[in-house]
């Protein structure tokens, strides 16, 4: 079997494959099984679960909870400015 792929990718399966001191094909076949392993651990096709916070009822979110630029207060630095 042959597959084609880019130089660079080929050069990064060799490197690692020297690395690890095995075949190329060692270690593809390395890949598809921690592959296998981790799909059949989350289940086919499944996304990861992400961690759900609660985090408690929250009011309304005002242009004073992001930007500290003064706009809603008269004393601010917009204010000063004379803006």
């Amino acid at each position: 079997m042959s597959i084609e792929i880019a130089h660079e990718t080929e050069a990064r399966l060799i490197d690692e494959a020297r690395r690890q001191g095995i075949s190329v094909g060692a270690l593809l076949e390395r890949l598809i099984d921690e592959r296998e392993a981790t799909a059949s651990a989350t289940g086919a096709g499944a996304l990861p679960q992400l961690p759900i916070l609660h985090l408690g009822a929250m009011g309304a979110l005002h242009r004073r909870d992001i930007y500290d630029d003064g706009l809603l207060q008269p004393t601010g630095r917009w204010a000063e400015v004379g803006h």
